[in-house]
């Protein structure tokens, strides 16, 4: 496979990184408005913290199995068949369909295994769906009749979960980024639709029939980019590039089990700690994702195909596209980082305070939200250096890493709840959000100084300094907001819509000015303008 150029590289990411982040921005929009809906018809109520128990086991399955699958192992191992045959000339085009043909019958294959699989799953999950129920709530706070019944309905999820992000996969690998960019934006609107259709009638349990539904047509809206792939459906589990993902995910799977147990630990405990809290916690999470999925997941599911195919080529350039990865992330995360935690409570208020979501619920929310803040930083760094090691096709340190962070998290976990057993201080569901902040944290660092050790350094020079000064400008910019709130809050004295809304724009614009005027004091002009410059003057080159 002949290494890829630098030009190319830098070419496909900036088309990838444009499509993910414009599918990204649409579907965290829509999907900030689908929670608004929820918040609106359910607040968070107990029948709100029901659907989230029950959302949460498709949703942990999805990331247990396809969802990690699918960066440590699919895209890389689709990616070699998609690029071996890239080239010009006759025998470039023969090579080229037959990857092509291999390309399909590994698509085929993992899709037949999949759903054979998936199908006996979810008929074993939905036997085990009383206990089950039991099992997730710890016995507190909810009508298990109500989990059981909403689990009967989210679980089949799985298979459509599962299936899609095989599909997405294949896809991603030959740059169809167009195809794969909107599907969640799809499941939100399917989701706001159903709602709006059967929660008179139906009541909670039309999210979960919006997860149901929403799960399918993301997997099916993906299907017309396989148009012209010759793909074989089987059950043949032989096949080389099935051997390969097995022996990419099998290092991962240990470690997996042990976050996801985790994961599902965190949506008990919260439970446990009040009726409210696993809905409180998704309500902070979902302000967290907006930019997190705009930013770092944009940007490393775009570079993950192009780090992948330069694996093979020169050193220099998989550390400049992890470096002009990692410097983006950082550059822009930083001060939404802050914003969040300056405007916290402005923003869940004007998110979602409407309806049967109250002025307590707005309240109680942002405090998980202030103590979420740190996990959208240590997040968006993580991701890039998570996705270098699959990459480099290496999942075991990345599961290692991931494994250390978990236990990690388990005993941060446990001290809080013997220091709140022994009286000395109550653990509350915003101490088990820090918690869960602090993990994150624990594992970007390990994971970036085991990178750097392998790459004699994280993209250059220059990425130490500049992160410096984003730092700076950063708690520069988060005074002049804290300074600004104060100012716009004296003179906007009635708690409506609109005074939540101009005091959430007027501190973020003027927080957002402060940034960009200190980063250009400081010399950023290189992360904050000159690299999407360089990423289109690569483009005219490469054309």
């Amino acid at each position: 496979m002949a290494p890829l150029s630098s030009d190319l590289a830098a070419r496909r990411v900036a088309r990838a990184a444009t499509l993910t982040s414009i599918g990204n921005l649409s579907s965290r929009i829509v999907g900030f408005v689908a929670v608004a809906v929820r918040a609106y018809f359910f607040g968070n109520s107990r029948a709100a913290s029901a659907f989230e128990l029950a959302a949460n086991i498709p949703t942990l399955f999805n990331d247990l199995l396809a969802g990690r699958m699918l960066s440590s192992a699919l895209v890389p191992t689709f990616t070699g068949l998609a690029t071996e045959g890239e080239g010009d000339g006759d025998g470039a085009g023969s090579a080229a369909r037959g990857d092509l043909r291999e390309y399909g019958r590994l698509l085929g294959a993992l899709l037949g295994l999949g759903a054979a699989g998936l199908t006996a799953l979810v008929a074993i999950l939905l036997l085990m769906a009383g206990p089950l129920a039991g099992l997730i709530t710890a016995g507190q706070n909810q009508d298990l009749g109500q989990v059981a019944a909403l689990l009967r309905i989210t679980i089949p999820a799985i298979l459509f979960m599962n299936l899609g992000a095989v599909i997405t996969a294949a896809l991603q690998a030959r740059h169809r980024f167009e195809y794969t960019a909107f599907t969640a934006t799809a499941f939100n609107v399917v989701m706001i639709a159903c709602t709006f259709l059967f929660q008179a009638s139906l009541g909670v349990e039309a999210l979960a029939i919006g997860m149901l539904l929403g799960s399918a047509v993301q997997a099916l809206m993906q299907l017309p980019g396989l148009r012209g792939v010759p793909i074989r459906f089987s059950l043949d589990w032989r096949l080389p590039g099935i051997r390969r993902v097995v022996a990419l995910f099998l290092p991962v799977a240990g470690g997996l089990v042990l976050a996801q147990f985790a994961a599902q630990l965190s949506f008990t405990l919260a439970n446990v700690i009040s009726p409210e809290g696993p809905t409180t916690m998704r309500y902070a999470a979902q302000v967290i994702q907006f930019p997190l999925g705009l930013v770092s997941a944009a940007i490393s599911a775009a570079i993950l195909p192009t780090l992948s195919a330069q694996t093979s080529g020169a050193r220099q350039d998989f550390k400049a596209t992890l470096g002009r990865g990692l410097g983006l992330v950082i550059a822009l995360t930083a001060p939404a980082a802050a914003g969040l935690f300056v405007l916290a409570h402005p923003v869940v208020a004007l998110l979602f305070q409407r309806g049967e979501f109250t002025a307590a619920s707005a309240a109680y929310t942002a405090l998980s939200l202030r103590a979420a803040v740190p996990n959208l930083l240590f997040s968006a760094i993580d991701g890039p250096l998570i996705f270098a090691f699959y990459a480099m096709r290496d999942t075991r340190t990345p599961t290692i890493v991931g494994l250390a962070s978990t236990l990690f998290y388990l005993v941060l976990v446990g001290l809080g709840m013997a220091l709140s057993a022994s009286g000395a201080r109550a653990f509350s569901l915003s101490d088990l959000v820090l918690c869960d902040s602090l993990k994150t944290g624990f594992d970007a660092l390990l994971m970036g100084t085991l990178l750097a050790r392998r790459l004699g350094g994280l993209g250059g020079r220059s990425l130490l300094p500049l992160s410096i000064k984003a730092a700076l400008a950063t708690l520069g910019m988060a005074l002049v907001a804290l300074l600004a709130q104060d100012v716009l809050a004296a003179r906007l004295a009635a708690d409506t819509f609109a005074s939540r809304a101009i005091l959430v724009a007027g501190v973020g614009l003027i927080g957002a000015l402060a940034y960009l005027g200190l980063a250009w004091a400081l010399g950023m002009r290189d992360l904050v303008g000159l690299v999407p410059r360089r990423l289109r003057r690569s483009e005219v080159r490469a054309e």
